[in-house]
């Protein structure tokens, strides 16, 4: 057959295509590449839906079941106690562990390392195989064949700004996901402190309305016997009417706000924490010194910061992609006339019209917009922490005065009581009194709540630790 001749020139002797690479030889070699090529192959493993939510436990199961795999100090972890009292800071210790949200939110982390990873790997060769078969083997032809191995350089140049430009955006990403976790910690914080000061507005309304119920049962025992007048009578009616719709309104707050609080916690709705008295500290003077402080140390203008770098890594590498990529190869083929070759080969992108004008364009257009989008976070922190802190100068100014009134005024309300028992007071005398000193009570909690709720707001507005208030 044609395929087995032998060529002779001079002295020497050219092997045919068949008997350079022999079948057998060609099924070994093939077999040996193939499970060389398969070795490193990842396996797929699918990973199914759950079909349903995990089972709801009791929430201290959940927080202690969470501090138990949670990576935190020995100190910490013993400051939290499931079974006591718990402070705000810890309820956002445990909102940052159990949060659904943030769970999810923190395998975003997973998807940038691997993309450094992927940024750091080098391409792989090509092979290409090809064969000409001639249809006449009587006249004297060979099987031609083509071999031939090329590799790009180009990815040698880019890879550095790939790298910078991954490694950045992992930067950006972790940044993001912490500032989220503050952010819901903080939220957790201003809803521990607006549960507290709603729950003692609930109880000094229901306290209210049990004095106001007693005195219209009075009062209509007495109009029975003709003590009392209708007018007397109705009023006291009204007034019980209005502290129970009162202390209702808040148990309704309390629970609306329980069951925010719940749902960034990851716990069931109906679950119940106990709570301590919230921290507060002084009142600050300085915003411009929280504004730089801000800067220097909040999440989300670290996380823009790091886009913006990942974005100037992308300009360059765009700029990289406007000069010629090329690649090199080496081939080895014969021809029908059973002539073989060996010989590098190399190509070349000509950049002509394109020089990735267009990716340079995009590139740095949207390193304008971060430009842009930094500067107004920037603004809008400042305006916030200013406002902030004229709020709770403010908010200062009006909880000096009944912090330091309202007791007074408490203490006189119990006197005029058992005044009013003895028959030394008019009930109209008492009411007014308990009215007022009821009203101006609730106030004060109601300044101390906003108060505290600002002071988390501006901590988060801050970037400051809890410990050390802004």
């Amino acid at each position: 057959m044609a395929g087995r001749r032998r060529h002779t020139h001079g002295t020497g002797t050219v092997l045919s295509a068949a008997e350079l690479f022999p079948p057998a030889n060609l099924r070994h070699g093939g077999l040996v590449l193939l499970l060389l090529l398969l070795s490193g192959c990842v396996s797929y493993h699918p990973l199914p839906l759950r079909a349903s939510l995990p089972a709801q436990t009791h929430a201290d199961a959940q927080i202690a079941a969470a501090l138990q795999h949670a990576h935190l100090p020995q100190r910490e972890r013993l400051s939290i106690n499931p079974s006591r009292p718990l402070s705000g800071e810890a309820l956002g210790l445990i909102a940052v562990l159990l949060n659904p949200d943030l769970r999810a939110m923190r395998a975003q982390e997973g998807v940038a390392q691997a993309q450094v990873f992927a940024a750091g790997i080098l391409p792989d060769p090509q092979l290409s195989l090809s064969a000409d078969l001639p249809s006449n083997v009587a006249a004297g032809y060979y099987n031609a064949y083509n071999m031939a191995l090329n590799w790009s350089l180009a990815a040698l140049f880019t890879r550095p700004a790939d790298l910078d430009i991954a490694r950045a955006q992992a930067r950006s990403v972790q940044y993001q996901v912490a500032w989220q976790e503050w952010m819901v910690a903080n939220q957790v914080r201003i809803l521990t402190r607006q549960l507290y000061y709603l729950e003692q507005q609930e109880a000094l309304a229901r306290r209210a309305a049990v004095t106001t119920q007693r005195l219209y049962r009075a009062s209509q025992e007495n109009l029975q016997a003709g003590d009392a007048t209708i007018t007397t009578a109705t009023l006291r009616q009204i007034a019980w009417l209005d502290s129970q719709d009162r202390a209702l309104a808040l148990a309704r707050q309390i629970t609306k706000t329980r069951q925010d609080l719940n749902k960034l916690l990851g716990l069931p709705p109906e679950a119940t924490l106990t709570l301590v008295p919230p921290r507060l500290g002084a009142t600050p003077t300085d915003p411009a010194a929280l504004v730089a402080k801000a800067d220097h140390q909040r999440l989300d203008l670290l996380a823009l910061r790091a886009g913006y770098q990942a974005q100037e890594a992308r300009v360059r590498r765009s700029i990289l992609g406007q000069y010629p990529g090329f690649s090199i190869g080496l081939t080895k083929a014969a021809d029908t006339s059973n002539i073989h070759t060996l010989g590098p080969s190399v190509s070349l992108d000509l950049p002509l019209w394109n020089r990735n004008r267009g990716a340079i364009a995009v590139a740095e257009a949207t390193r304008g917009q971060l430009h842009a989008e930094y500067g107004a976070r920037l603004f809008q922190t400042r305006a916030e922490i200013y406002t902030l802190v004229a709020d709770l100068q403010r908010l200062a100014a009006e909880i000096a005065p009944l912090a330091r009134e309202v007791p007074q005024l408490q203490r006189a309300e119990e006197r005029l009581r058992r005044a009013a028992s003895e028959r030394n007071v008019t009930l109209i005398d008492y009411e007014s009194v308990r009215s007022q000193s009821l009203a101006k009570g609730l106030q004060l909690l109601a300044l101390q709540q906003a108060y505290a709720e600002q002071q988390a707001a501006l901590t988060m507005a801050v970037g400051s630790t809890w410990k050390g208030q802004p």
